[in-house]
């Protein structure tokens, strides 16, 4: 609307850092939300056929930085930058570059869907036994009113109401009010990027649990791409992947969305023809498991998000085509590589590439290989590291070799190592959702020591991967490219 009716405008980004920024940066203290101000211009005579030319520029720093540069703005400044003109496209900076050239991840796979969305944070574990003595809790309360508050009803789920069963799970026979069986057989999900948690399964207890997403998680060989969509981010990979059911803020705790390599019904999530047009410019057979792969090598990687911090300013990602088949190749294998990893070994499976089934540690005498040289006792609340000696302290118990970038590794802010722990201590904040949540491990499990021996043997993994990645990325980029228009002109990808 305001393209239309305006001659011009300019757009002043006050919270460049997003939602919940640091207070000392906030224009208003008590104010958590993104602030921006528009100034729109309506000169007598304007083309409603023509949109506005917009300007955009960012407030940066603390307060009284941000009020200053506020003072020192005019309107025909050197601060100002052009924003992109099409009639649907969001009030940010016009990309320099080829990067609106570059198909969207969605113009690939055009299928995509939220993760799951309990609204109850009991109903996730990060064991077993903690979701089994949970329901115990729940199901053995005699007293109805007791029992609603541990469930925690909502809006859409109450402990009288029945609901049909997720795809690929038991049925069910009963509201949550009236059960009395067996808790339900934990399922093993993707909680946070590259946390691998337990969730009950049951629709009784899931608000929003995306009956498609569990469709498609029974295709074999199924892939899930976790995409930042609707947050601006400024470090780590521009993706991660996983084969498991995925929460609802997976990516880095701030939302996002799913892009599964198949449908429900088992076809292939790629654009109509996409297959087609790289098979005659590739001079190729490419499959749909290479796709997700090149995606993988090109964008997996903190290089990818260093090249494009400026235009990812703008959320969304963007993969770079290229058309040169050797090229083509090499960001396959390094992508099959990451997904290998990322996946824990349950996908990308090739035992003559290094890559074999479900076991992502490095061979017995590999100087890299993950070790507890110090067992965990009691249930520790405190993580550290020690660069000097690489080692990660966990309570009393150490691991090692941990290189300083496996512990710094992060994913869109969040470092994936401290938030693993985090969440695996008792009541972590701002997970209680129940007295159930309180219902909580005192005692380090020995499964703990091996999961976080994968954790880091994956992050390891993944940063040897990084430098090729990045030098990978530069060729393809200053290479021969299929650009979107290209793509588009021929019917082959929705365009945007």
């Amino acid at each position: 609307y305001l393209r239309r009716t305006c001659s011009a405008g300019w757009i002043i980004d006050a919270s460049p850092e997003g939602h919940q920024p640091e207070v000392a940066t906030r224009l208003f203290p008590g104010v958590q939300q993104p602030l921006a101000v528009g100034i729109f211009l309506r000169e007598p005579g304007a083309s409603p056929d023509e949109p506005a030319e917009l300007r955009y520029t960012a407030l940066s720093g603390r307060r009284a930085v941000k009020h200053g540069q506020l003072r020192g703005l005019s309107l025909d400044g050197a601060a100002w930058r052009d924003v992109r003109t099409g009639w649907q496209a969001p009030f940010t900076p016009a990309a320099d570059g080829a990067w609106d050239e570059y198909p969207a991840l969605d113009d690939v796979f055009p299928w995509t869907v939220p993760g799951v969305k309990p609204n109850r944070t009991w109903v996730y574990a990060p064991t077993r036994g903690i979701l089994a003595e949970r329901w115990r809790t729940l199901v053995a309360e005699p007293d109805l009113e007791r029992k609603r508050e541990l469930f925690k009803e909502t809006r859409d789920r109450k402990i009288d109401r029945e609901v049909p069963q997720l795809p690929g799970q038991p049925a069910l026979s009963r509201a949550i009010g009236a059960e009395r069986g067996a808790p339900p057989q934990p399922t093993r999900v993707a909680y946070r990027s590259f946390d691998r948690q337990w969730l009950m399964a049951d629709h009784r207890l899931l608000d929003q649990a995306r009956p498609p997403l569990w469709s498609a998680y029974s295709t074999p060989g199924q892939v899930f791409i976790s995409e930042q969509h609707a947050h601006a981010f400024d470090s780590g990979p521009a993706l991660v992947t996983t084969h498991l059911p995925v929460d609802m803020d997976h990516f880095n705790g701030r939302g996002g969305r799913v892009l599964p390599l198949f449908r429900p019904d088992g076809t292939p999530n790629l654009a109509p023809g996409l297959l087609t047009a790289l098979n005659e410019a590739l001079d190729a057979e490419v499959q749909p498991e290479d796709v997700a792969a090149y995606v993988l090598g090109v964008v997996a990687h903190p290089g990818y998000t260093r090249r494009f911090t400026d235009e990812l300013t703008t959320p969304g990602v963007r993969v770079a085509v290229t058309s040169d088949a050797a090229l083509w190749q090499r960001a396959v294998e390094l992508g099959r590589a990451v997904g290998w990893a990322s996946t824990y070994g349950e996908r990308f499976v090739d035992g003559a590439a290094g890559r074999p089934r479900a076991d992502v540690r490095y061979p017995a005498g590999d100087a890299r290989r993950v070790t507890a040289g110090t067992a965990v006792q009691g249930m520790p609340n405190e993580i550290g590291h020690d660069p000097a000696s690489e080692t990660l302290h966990v309570g009393t118990g150490g691991f090692g070799p941990v290189p300083e970038a496996v512990w710094r590794y992060d994913v869109g802010g969040m470092n994936v190592v401290a938030k693993w722990f985090g969440y695996r201590k008792a009541n972590p904040a701002g997970r209680r959702s129940s007295p159930l949540d309180d219902i909580h491990v005192t005692e380090w499990p020995s499964e703990w020591t091996s999961e976080l021996n994968d954790l880091l043997s994956v992050l390891r993994r993944l940063v040897e991967l990084e430098d090729a990645q990045a030098a990978l990325l530069d060729e393809i980029v200053s290479g021969p490219l299929l650009p979107l228009s290209a793509l588009t002109s021929d019917g082959t990808l929705p365009g945007t």
